[in-house]
């Protein structure tokens, strides 16, 4: 499009924003999920060290005098054995599990499936959706603004979207375009694109800016994307902070109670 309209070096420099904003969008969301992920796997490592190293120590103490440890224990100590005796099994089965999963998710039914659940959920889908108008509205705005007619961008930008169920109303948005229909219509009856975006896009058709407004909407969907990520990192931290406090508390307190147990023994 720049070669043929003559406008080469505003296109490429168009294009390396276009680069540098997807760039910067995933690096936000892989940045900000490396505390977490920390977080739960230090979660979860204490947790195991506890129920296979710990728990099992009081175990001859009972035995030697022929008490039966305290009910909370017991289970803690069944899954503590459970833990130690199958964990590395468990963990192969998980593996395979997520590779099997990677692959069917290559299927178009599975992948379009879990595309769908993703927007349907309360946090998850709000922060997907913005992340689908960003790549569509930026794409696009993009594409139209250097010259490319709608319906070949609208072919590229359906490619770079990432979500099959977003990708299916891209496809029902070009049969309504090549039909002379508008666009944003058949992107709001979808459901999978914010009001926002297609408010924007409506009054882009309405005055003949529709790659101005595009990336209009990609400004607004990109700094909601950063502010959602940011809220939901907020919100992981401290939820997976509770649950292992409320983990090790409830080992601690087994543990207490089969040492108030032996003391009574001793008294």
């Amino acid at each position: 499009a720049g070669e043929a309209g003559g406008t080469l070096a505003a296109t490429l420099d168009r294009l390396a924003t276009l680069l540098e904003r997807e760039r910067s969008l995933t690096a936000t969301v892989q940045s900000a999920m490396i505390y977490p992920t920390l977080l739960l796997v230090a979660a979860i490592g204490s947790i195991t060290l506890l129920l296979t190293e710990v728990l099992p120590q009081f175990v001859p103490l009972f035995e030697e005098n022929g008490v039966a440890l305290p009910r909370p224990t017991q289970i803690l100590i069944a899954v503590g054995a459970f833990v130690s005796d199958y964990g590395i099994y468990a963990l192969l089965l998980f593996i395979a599990l997520v590779l099997v999963a990677r692959q069917a998710l290559r299927m178009p039914n599975p992948r379009l499936l879990v595309d769908r659940w993703l927007l349907r959920l309360p946090v998850i889908g709000t922060l997907t959706r913005d992340v689908i108008a960003a790549r569509f509205s930026r794409t696009l705005g993009t594409l139209v603004l250097n010259g490319v007619p709608l319906i070949g961008a609208l072919a590229i930008v359906r490619d770079a979207i990432g979500n099959l169920a977003g990708v299916q109303a891209i496809d029902r948005a070009t049969a309504s375009a090549k039909g002379g229909a508008g666009l944003s219509t058949p992107l709001g009856d979808s459901g999978v694109f914010p009001v926002r975006t297609i408010y924007l896009l409506r009054l882009g058709e309405e005055t003949a800016q529709l790659g101005k407004m595009a990336l209009r909407a990609a400004e607004i969907h990109e700094e909601k994307t950063r502010i959602g990520v940011q809220r939901l990192v907020s919100l992981l931290v401290p939820v997976i902070t509770i649950v292992m406090g409320a983990a090790v508390a409830s080992i601690v307190a087994s543990l207490l109670l089969a040492m108030l147990k032996l003391n009574d023994l001793a008294n």
